[in-house]
């Protein structure tokens, strides 16, 4: 990753607007060799990974192409001076194929996009009585909210949290949590099947599926399940 690019990606996460409670750290590299042992050392050491096709004395995309033959899943956004190279990154399977300069906005929608889609926090920190309390995020069955404030619920325990159910939406990020009503939030992976009267989890509590929400909730289960 270029030193303008490494500033970039550091300006968009620490954007207040942006970050959600996400610990990152950002590592820049000149040159491909260092990067392939890093990861051929430790395929999940990044997330997300900036390339520029045109790295010292070497190409960025097959660098790309080499890592995906050790399947090394990172996400991967091309940024680039190069429209040329576009249709042979598809076999890389990139996020994006940005060109110089950068327009900032997209890539930031790209790196949102792809936190929603494939970054699942192993923990989260919710503010309660007395201070902070880290809970699995596999382990939460749903959230509600509560006079103003939210619950989280996980298996025989109800966990008061001193956040709007607004906040505690932007807390629960990921394919997994879906809104299921105006007032739920459950985890898909809790969720043992939909009914006419709502969505049976695996403790066999029945939350309520609101019309808003019906349509969205049963096409995220099928994802989901998929």
């Amino acid at each position: 990753m270029a030193q303008e690019n490494e500033a970039m990606i550091c300006r968009i996460l620490e954007a207040r607007h942006f970050q959600r409670d996400i610990d990152f750290s950002v590592s820049g590299f000149s040159a491909a060799g260092p990067l392939l042992t890093v990861l051929q050392k430790q395929p999940a050491a990044f997330h997300l990974l900036l390339l520029d096709i045109g790295l010292a004395q070497e190409n960025g995309m097959e660098l790309a192409k080499r890592l995906r033959e050790l399947n090394v899943g990172c996400s991967i956004i091309y940024i680039t001076s190069y429209a040329e190279y576009m249709s042979d990154s598809f076999a890389t399977h990139p996020l994006e194929y940005l060109m110089k300069p950068v327009d900032e906005e997209r890539l930031e929608k790209a790196i949102k996009w792809d936190l929603q889609k494939n970054h699942r926090p192993g923990q989260i920190a919710l503010p309660v009585r007395g201070g902070l309390r880290k809970v699995e995020a596999k382990d939460i069955l749903y959230a509600e909210a509560v006079n103003h404030k939210s619950a989280v619920h996980l298996p025989g325990e109800e966990i008061p949290v001193n956040l709007s159910f607004r906040e505690m939406l932007s807390r629960l990020r990921g394919d997994a949590f879906c809104r299921c009503h105006h007032s739920f939030v459950v985890n898909l992976e809790h969720v043992l099947k939909q009914t006419t009267r709502g969505l049976l989890l695996d403790t066999e509590t029945e939350l309520p599926v609101s019309r808003t929400y019906q349509q969205e909730i049963t096409k995220r289960f099928i994802a989901f399940l998929k």
